[in-house]
């Protein structure tokens, strides 16, 4: 008797994080850095106790500045893996960061696949989750870095068959344009871009993305679409700035 193949689709999810020099600035007793390299450890483990996302979601998280750099690689929220501290960096390289992304996700595809092929279920790898936290403009090589050295990289990500889902948060000192052309949106013209509100606390601030970022995680997986709410302390960007 033959047994009929079900479905199982898994969500990657992405955080990257820049960590250039900007993001070592003392900001309210701490460091934007610091706040979220202590921050994100604790998000996973946070979603890793919600029994539906430990068997269908799948997290990875990169910093970035002067170039990409893996500090987790997708695991399994099953089996939440170790998130290496950054190295320093000084730059905020958007074109190296989402061109490691782009190759990034078919390698993590291919090993989710692999990871679930039991013979009977298929897999299936939704669209993936990227949160990407900064607080700058793309620079590069001690310049400004145009947005046709990494657009075409987020364009990749975005367009098909790779579909991505992309949040843009700006701390201070991030520019909007930058933020709303990297987001992707809904069908109602919205992206999903925000910026912090001038002077708000930056520790308070982390702490509510990342509680933000929980939340979405949590509704996203369980829509299947990305769907996130401004982080207190911030806006969403609703028009080009």
């Amino acid at each position: 008797m033959s047994v009929e193949m079900t479905h199982r689709k898994q969500y990657p999810i992405y955080i990257l994080l820049d960590v250039s020099a900007s993001m070592r600035r003392p900001a309210g007793g701490t460091t934007p850095q610091a706040a979220f390299t202590r921050l994100i450890p604790e998000l996973i483990m946070t979603l890793a106790d919600a029994p539906a996302l430990a068997s269908t979601a799948w997290l990875s998280v990169i910093a970035f500045s002067d170039g990409p750099e893996l500090l987790s690689p997708m695991t399994a929220l099953a089996h939440p893996a170790h998130v290496r501290e950054p190295a320093p960096g000084r730059e905020t390289d958007y074109a190296a960061a989402l061109g490691f992304l782009s190759q990034q996700v078919g390698r993590d595809a291919t090993a989710i696949n692999e990871h679930g092929a039991t013979g009977l279920y298929r897999t299936v790898v939704a669209h993936p989750l990227v949160f990407v936290i900064t607080d700058g403009a793309p620079y590069s090589n001690g310049q400004y870095q145009p947005p046709r050295m990494w657009l075409r990289y987020r364009d990749r990500l975005v367009g098909a068959p790779t579909n991505a889902r992309i949040a843009a948060i700006g701390l201070a000192g991030a520019h909007p344009r930058v933020l709303r052309a990297l987001a992707t949106g809904n069908d109602r013209g919205e992206r999903n871009a925000f910026i912090a509100d001038p002077g708000a606390d930056p520790a308070a601030l982390a702490a509510s993305v990342i509680n933000v970022i929980e939340r979405s995680i949590k509704v996203s997986v369980r829509i299947g679409d990305l769907i996130i709410d401004a982080p207190r302390g911030m806006r969403r960007i609703s028009c080009p700035a």
